[in-house]
């Protein structure tokens, strides 16, 4: 087990990288630090006066034993920046997380690719954050992203039914769900080998001036970042700049030109700071990868190669499909979901197309 003070540190969550390796430069380990740090020493490190009164009130209340019966409840692990386990490609990023609370497994992140967008998704969104996220994860990508409504979600939905691993940053404590409609999402992001990651201590709520910051580990996490749709002052964008700032790949999904409150990736790809992207293969390019052709080991009946010769111009609705095909809609039905399970056929918002 680690060192208790770390946990109590942790916990506290009051330092940055900058201000800890200051800490230990003068009382030489967290335990001493611990014991004799003072109101002054914080004030002197930069925590603004108004809250070192807050922030020792707070510090009476830790404890360690509800710490580590907390985590072991909730299977949450903790890694400071100085632990092997802590992601390479974060601690290189300006202003890391001193420490991050994980629940589940971290994968392998080489081939980690942020996806992020508005909460406010469109139609146009959903097709498009499926289709993307869908045809990354078939290339091999973990999906990183915020856990929020809207892209946010739909990138880690759209993983999961893929077979993929994705990866959620909370503006919250790990514990401290947020939306709260995500905590089936949540159990099965864990549960398909994926992991739930924050900065915060336990019992952290959602707070507005929390999501610039996780914004940094979202695009910290990942090789490049996707912005799916947003507006100029939007979230997404945050993270965008932010990946620009760490030496991350931008890219975005061109919008409609009237939608002036969606307009964020125009902006990005006009200004020549986010890479235009209409299919996964551009993404691929930039990164020198060779697209994987999914291998189809199955065998189809006639009727299944009908359906497949009919989506093979493009996507068709449901009520397409019965036009064409002038099969009742119980069988077409039971033959996609046939398709589906084979790996030959996706459904995108209302359109059924080929993989």
């Amino acid at each position: 087990m680690k060192d208790e003070y770390l946990y109590l540190w942790a916990q506290w969550g009051i330092l940055n990288f900058e201000q800890y390796q200051f800490v230990l430069k003068q009382f030489g380990d967290l335990e001493s630090a611990w014991k004799k740090i003072t109101p002054d020493f914080l004030r002197q490190i930069g925590i603004g006066s108004e809250k070192v009164d807050r922030i020792f009130e707070i510090r009476k209340r830790i404890s360690f034993q509800d710490i580590v019966s907390r985590m072991k409840d909730m299977n949450i692990t903790l890694f400071s920046i100085e632990d092997s386990e802590y992601p390479s490609c974060l601690k290189s990023i300006h202003n890391p997380p001193l420490f991050i609370f994980v629940r589940g497994k971290v994968p392998a992140l080489h081939k980690a690719l942020g996806v992020v967008g508005t909460r406010g998704m469109t139609d146009y969104g959903q097709m498009v954050t499926e289709r993307f996220t869908s045809d990354l994860v078939r290339n091999g990508f973990v999906i990183v992203s915020g856990l929020a409504l809207g892209v946010d979600s739909c990138a880690h939905q759209t993983t999961l039914k893929n077979g993929g691993i994705t990866v959620a940053v909370l503006g919250s404590g790990v514990d401290m769900i947020y939306p709260a409609s995500n905590h089936f999402l949540v159990s099965q992001i864990i549960k398909s080998g994926g992991v739930i990651i924050s900065e915060y201590p336990l019992g952290t709520p959602s707070m507005k001036h929390h999501f610039p910051e996780r914004n940094r580990i979202i695009s910290g996490l990942s090789r490049g970042v996707l912005v799916v749709e947003g507006g100029v002052r939007s979230g997404a964008l945050i993270t965008a700049k932010l990946a620009l700032e760490q030496g991350r790949e931008v890219f975005a999904v061109p919008n409609n030109i009237t939608k002036v409150s969606l307009s964020g990736t125009n902006y990005l790809i006009r200004r020549g700071e986010a890479k235009l992207v209409e299919k996964v293969n551009h993404i691929l390019e930039e990164f020198q990868m060779e697209p994987q052709q999914q291998q189809l080991s199955f065998n189809f009946d006639d009727t299944e190669k009908d359906l497949l010769t009919n989506l093979s111009d493009g996507g068709k609705t449901m009520d397409e499909l019965i036009v064409d095909t002038a099969l009742p809609i119980s069988r077409i039905s039971e033959i996609l979901t046939n398709l589906s399970l084979k790996g030959a056929v996706r459904e995108e918002g209302q359109k059924w197309v080929l993989n």
